[in-house]
C-alpha cells in the first residue's frame, strides 16, 4: 500500500531515532534526556507545536484540524541490573 512505501521511505530514519532513544538511560523519574531528543525529533519532523508539561511528559500538536488522533506511551525503562551479565551493551542493542 501506498501508506507502507511512504514508511519504508523514512526506515532509515526511524531506525536511527530509535537506536538514539536506546542509548539514553531513562529509568523511571529520570526520563529528562531522553524527553529532550523526542522533542529534537519532534520538531526537526514539523511537529506545529511541541511542549513538555510540569510533570515531564512530552506533548506535540500537528494540524488543526476537527479530527485528533492520540498516540499515548511512556519513555520510562527499568533499570539494566548488572551490566555484567549482559553480552551486548544494553545503551546500544545489535
Amino acid at each position: 500500500t501506498r501508506i507502507q512505501e511512504r514508511a519504508r521511505d523514512y526506515e532509515g530514519a526511524m531506525v536511527s531515532f530509535l537506536r538514539d532513544l536506546i542509548a539514553i538511560p531513562s529509568e523511571s523519574c529520570q526520563e529528562g534526556d531522553v524527553v529532550q531528543r523526542i522533542r529534537e525529533e519532534m520538531e526537526r519532523v514539523g511537529f506545529d507545536e511541541v511542549k513538555i508539561d510540569p510533570m515531564g511528559n512530552i506533548l506535540g500538536r500537528i494540524g488543526s484540524g476537527p479530527r485528533v488522533i492520540a498516540l499515548d506511551a511512556h519513555v520510562d525503562t527499568v533499570g539494566i541490573g548488572d551490566s555484567e551479565e549482559w553480552e551486548v551493551d544494553p545503551y546500544e542493542g545489535k
